[in-house]
């Protein structure tokens, strides 16, 4: 009789316990799904991309001498924002707390509830089923679900910050975690790159790596056995895959092998080497596969300067005539395919795209010291080389990954706006009609289309049959041109992704398509030139062998055609 007495004065305060464990562990797992659903929600924030953040920009942009009562307007957004941001931050903070005051009573509640349960007794031996077994698993499995979710919340509202505290920290410091520099009264976008950068090559595929060549008086037929229209053709003193790029009467390029690393400057009149300079190693030279080697990335001008980086993170600035200006090293770069991404300059900064397996980033430095402008972390790989195309609203730097195309501004490197539509390993840069329409591809992703406004770009199409993998589509006003490595080259109508035509050469391209004048310049790797007419069919004007493998993309100046060959560096022109 004791023992059933017992069992009944047990039975209150276990109910009492279990009620309580229950009620907690309720408001635990609302606590905890509404701290992950606000963290969702702040992740998603884009307060530089708000549509009327962007409309004030714009307006200021388009204003000459500024608008006093349109930066007071910003700077109140700004103000609004980060109220909003450290609410919401304190809010986390504070249901962190409660999530972790709830799961303590949770915790507690339920051992008391187990200490006070009454041991029912035994019905017999002859039960097949451990109902009390069952249900301890049952418990047991919530409660490995609720600590994991109370882990996950708590981390979230502890240890995690967001982009957007980054982001509004920017603008006091000058480098914070994502290196973003705030912006000077000055940093307006740019409403596009100087006119001597047209006239000139200053980059991989000329002016803004867009693939445009300007001039006219290009030849459309050569013989290099014969020396017609050869006007000189000279040996590359070092070994590289980069791209010429051209400044005034000078050629500029790179090369590297275990000896050293050098950069030259030929005279484009006569083809001598007018000079060239060793950059000293401050760094072990990485391991380089031979598709790659020590100098695949192009170099860049910004009509003062001339600028080279290495496959070891090397980095040094010369003028045009060979005098060093400063040099420094950003880094052995870590990934299995080299440093490969070619620099850029808007006439002011130097635009670094800086990807391997521990760090992303891209950077713009002073080009007249190499001073840190400003500095942005990214999220993913990527070996292709940033762009900068002329759109609605200024300038804007375009860099490609493995997963987005994504719009910095030049002048203080903030997103304007990412689009992801991209996947895989990807080397080819964008493609600009130079109107309104940007164009990415890559092999193993698709292909896709968009159109440029004042906030978000609109994807207009998407293709995913030919695709490229180291060479970069090319657009014009009309069409857009897609080189594969297998040596197809296709045809595509740029407003609606119908396929026009597609034709097959003998080799694959590396090198990268250009427009010239209404004619496709592109190089395969067997160092076959085929020129051919931008037009809604194929119409060949000239297959063009130069004699030796061609893996770097032709440069195009004053009438002047500069083709990197595996040995040898040609000019072609009329000789006038």
């Amino acid at each position: 009789m004791a023992v059933k007495n017992e069992f009944k004065q047990r039975s209150i305060p276990a109910l009492i316990a279990h009620s309580v464990a229950t009620m907690a562990a309720l408001f635990t797992l609302v606590v905890g799904v509404l701290l992950i659903a606000d963290y969702v929600k702040l992740v998603q924030m884009d307060p530089l991309n708000d549509p009327m953040l962007l409309e004030l920009r714009a307006h200021l942009a388009d204003s000459p001498d500024g608008n006093e009562a349109i930066v007071e307007q910003i700077r109140t957004y700004d103000l609004y924002a980060r109220r909003a941001f450290f609410s919401s931050a304190e809010q986390r903070r504070a249901g962190g707390i409660l999530l972790l005051g709830g799961a303590v009573v949770c915790f507690i509640a339920f051992r008391l509830a187990r200490h006070f349960q009454p041991v029912k007794p035994s019905i017999g031996a002859h039960e097949s089923i451990d109902h009390n077994e069952m249900n301890a698993l049952f418990r047991q499995l919530m409660a490995g679900t609720g600590i994991f979710l109370v882990v996950i919340a708590l981390f979230l509202a502890f240890a995690v910050e967001s982009d957007l505290a980054t982001v509004l920290a920017g603008s006091d410091q000058p480098t914070k975690e994502r290196g973003e520099a705030p912006p000077s009264d000055d940093a307006v976008a740019m409403p596009g790159l100087p006119e001597p950068f047209a006239v000139n090559w200053p980059s991989l595929r000329g002016k803004g790596n867009t693939g445009t060549a300007h001039g006219s008086g290009y030849l459309e037929y050569w013989d290099v056995e014969s020396g017609e229209g050869i006007r000189w053709e000279t040996s590359v003193p070092v070994h590289g895959f980069n791209s010429p790029i051209v400044w005034g009467n000078r050629v500029f390029m790179t090369g590297g092998d275990d000896e050293g690393l050098e950069v030259f400057a030929f005279s484009i009149d006569s083809g001598e080497l007018a000079w060239t300079r060793t950059v000293e190693s401050s760094v072990a030279m990485p391991y380089v596969s031979g598709d790659t080697g020590y100098a695949a990335p192009t170099m860049a001008s910004d009509g003062e300067r001339v600028f080279a980086i290495f496959a070891n993170g090397e980095l040094a600035a010369f003028d045009l005539n060979g005098n060093a200006l400063w040099q420094k090293n950003i880094g052995c770069p870590e990934n299995p395919y080299g440093m490969g991404s070619s620099l850029i300059s808007d006439g002011q900064r130097l635009f670094i795209q800086y990807d391997h397996m521990n760090e992303q980033k891209v950077m713009a430095l002073d080009g007249a010291s190499g001073d840190l402008v400003w500095e942005q972390a990214r999220e993913h790989v990527s070996w292709s080389s940033p762009a900068l195309v002329e759109a609605e609203g200024g300038l804007l730097l375009i860099l490609n990954d493995e997963a987005n195309v994504t719009a910095y501004d030049p002048a203080t490197g903030r997103q304007r706006w990412q689009v992801e539509c991209l996947g895989g390993e990807v080397a080819p840069s964008s493609a600009f009609n130079g109107k309104d329409i940007l164009f990415v591809a890559n092999e193993y992703a698709q292909a896709t289309a968009l159109r440029l406004g004042a906030a978000e770009p609109e994807i207009l199409w998407q293709y995913d049959e030919y695709l490229p993998e180291i060479s970069s589509p090319l657009a014009t006003d009309a069409r857009v041109y897609i080189p594969t490595s297998a040596g197809d080259m296709v045809c595509l109508n740029i407003e609606t992704g119908e396929v026009l035509w597609e034709q097959e050469f003998d080799d694959g391209f590396s090198a990268s398509p250009v427009l010239v004048g209404n004619r496709i310049y592109a190089v395969d790797r067997e160092g076959v030139v085929h020129i051919f007419d931008d037009a809604d069919t194929y119409h060949a004007v000239a297959d063009i062998e130069m004699g030796e493998a061609v893996y770097a993309t032709p440069a195009f100046a004053d009438g002047h055609i500069l083709i990197r060959g595996d040995y040898t560096l040609f000019c072609l022109g009329s000789g006038e």
